[in-house]
């Protein structure tokens, strides 16, 4: 990427710029070096930063895995169902000139209908989180939310838990009638909003108001199905779109210099889900993923009914089954000193150029960050 930054897509704002930046120097020395000295025979070795930027395929694996063994503990130990709700392909352009309002909105729309057959299927309050995806496997625009919903909830009449059915949760088609009708009411009253940005041809309030009704007569598409035993799994499946976007670096298989062309893996789930590769011109690719990056400060999970606050109020329901869910995640190989094989290192964040490490440290002086005692991350 930072080869190729004269394909670097105009029409961006700053911030996206600067996480583009972020991303080219990720791991290459710009951002500074890290020296890991060992406790036990103090021997120094020098790694490049990592830029830590939400949106970097190569970065903050480790804080997906903290994240995701957390969500566990606080979830109930009960059967759970993996929810999506989209949009229709009316709607993405909105979603396009809109980010940060159409998510929100998206996000409220989904919680409402959830609440709602909570309450009036089961009469419970119940627990869930969502995580907002807005790419396809080939980097184009699919804005959908991907929500993880409890087979149970606290009753509402008697504060105890309350045990739903593990393999079914409700009826798609009456959720995706009241999700489109909740969504397409929460648009009509954006409709005097000074801010929204009204897509091509819906500047009158009679367009806005027959789109409108071809977004209530279109197909609210929600899938739905039980984890049954492998809730772990589909959080730790979530947990690959909490500190990235897009792509990873295992799905880019080939990168032509001379045509400046990427080829990359996507699966065809029209075709029983096969893997194909895709080639694609360099600029569009930046392009591609550029489109992608989200405001900062905005929140990708957002957490609802008993998750909201600590994990402690799930605990505190009466019969609630509080044990682990599933098994957990194998721990991470620790790193071993090459010299003398310890586990324990000191890691200093100092702001040094490539070429002011020599074998014994940096030739000028380098300005501490940060000096922590933990296992630092494998170099490059």
């Amino acid at each position: 990427m930072r080869e190729w930054r004269n394909l670097w897509p105009g029409g961006l704002s700053e911030e996206e710029y600067s996480t583009l930046n972020y991303i080219a120097h990720c791991r290459r020395g710009e951002l500074g070096f890290n020296a890991a000295q060992c406790e036990t025979c103090k021997d120094l070795e020098w790694f490049p930063s990592s830029c830590g930027n939400r949106h970097c395929p190569g970065c903050l694996g480790p804080r997906q895995a903290e994240w995701s063994e957390k969500v566990c503990e606080r979830l109930p130990d009960c059967p759970h169902f993996h929810t999506v709700f989209t949009i229709p392909n009316q709607a993405r352009k909105f979603f396009e000139l809109n980010y940060a309002r159409a998510v929100n909105l998206l996000f409220a729309s989904a919680t409402d209908t959830l609440k709602q057959f909570l309450a009036n299927n089961w009469g419970v309050e119940g627990g869930f989180f969502g995580v907002y995806h807005s790419w396809g496997s080939q980097l184009n625009r699919h804005p959908h939310l991907h929500m993880l919903v409890s087979s149970g909830g606290r009753e509402l009449e008697t504060g105890k838990w309350k045990q739903a059915r593990a393999t079914y949760l409700f009826p798609v088609k009456a959720m995706s009638r009241v999700y489109g009708a909740i969504f397409v009411r929460m648009l009509e009253e954006l409709d005097g909003d000074a801010e929204i940005v009204w897509p091509e041809g819906l500047e009158s309030i009679e367009a806005r108001r027959e789109w409108r009704l071809s977004l209530a007569r279109s197909e609210w598409v929600i899938f739905n199905r039980p984890t049954l035993d492998s809730t772990r799994a589909v959080v730790r499946y979530l947990a690959r779109y909490t500190s990235r976007i897009a792509i990873s670096n295992q799905r880019i298989k080939r990168v032509d210099e001379p045509s400046r062309k990427v080829t990359f893996e996507w699966i065809d789930y029209r075709n029983g889900g096969r893997k194909v590769e895709c080639e694609m011109e360099g600029g569009k690719f930046i392009r591609s993923f550029a489109n992608h990056l989200v405001p900062k400060g905005f929140r990708r999970i957002r957490y609802y009914g008993l998750l909201c606050g600590s994990k402690k109020r799930v605990r505190s329901i009466p019969g609630v089954p509080t044990q682990s869910i599933g098994e957990k995640a194998a721990e991470p190989d620790i790193r071993r000193c090459e010299c003398c094989g310890g586990t324990s290192f000191i890691l200093t964040v100092s702001r040094v150029r490539p070429f002011d490490v020599t074998d014994g440290g940096p030739a000028v002086k380098s300005f501490s960050l940060v000096t922590v005692k933990r296992h630092p991350p494998p170099p490059g």
